[in-house]
């Protein structure tokens, strides 16, 4: 009687298993199915050329240029700079960041390639005074541009001093 038992159990068990792995394979391939059914969005690369062309008193006084490849409908960040103490000799430790922080999304519309970004520039106007002095640019840009042609996006003029910063773009598609 025990071995009859013993049979009958070890027969549900490996119904269950052989149930169970069956169960798993169809889900596995109904998986597939569902993902090779749903259209692939095809990878399309641009290389973006921007240029932050810097004049004082109408004379050049600086340029930056940055480059960078990239996806359709991605962001990109790019962090470049240093943390420079600003505190006095007599007080508590402080830092602040210098040099370039730019967040960039790009999508195609209608002809045009939208371009959402944040640029950030802090650099040191005096770097002998204690504290610091630190020029600060920020710009917010939310603007369409065609492709393969150099497009003015912003002049930017500073209230405080004589310089004029004017930001430049590129958009091509990559090869």
């Amino acid at each position: 009687m025990r071995r009859t038992a013993l049979r009958g159990s070890m027969s549900i068990t490996l119904i269950v298993y052989l149930l169970v792995l069956t169960v798993r394979a169809q889900a596995s391939d109904d998986r597939q199915k569902k993902s090779e059914d749903r259209p692939r969005r095809q990878v399309v690369l641009y290389h973006l050329d921007f240029s932050l062309d810097e004049t004082l008193d109408g004379k050049p006084s600086g340029a930056r240029n940055f480059k960078m490849l990239m996806q359709e409908g991605e962001t990109n960040r790019v962090r470049i700079g240093s943390k420079i103490l600003i505190s006095t000799a007599d007080s508590e430790p402080k830092f602040t960041d210098v040099g370039l922080k730019f967040d960039c999304r790009l999508n195609e519309r209608d002809g045009y390639i939208s371009l959402d970004g944040k640029l950030e520039l802090n650099d040191l106007v005096s770097p002998i005074t204690t504290p610091p002095t630190i020029r600060n640019f920020q710009a917010e840009i939310e603007t369409a541009v065609l492709l393969d042609k150099a497009t003015t996006i912003g002049v930017y003029d500073d209230a405080v001093s004589k310089r004029r910063y004017e930001l430049r773009v590129t958009v091509a598609r990559a090869k």
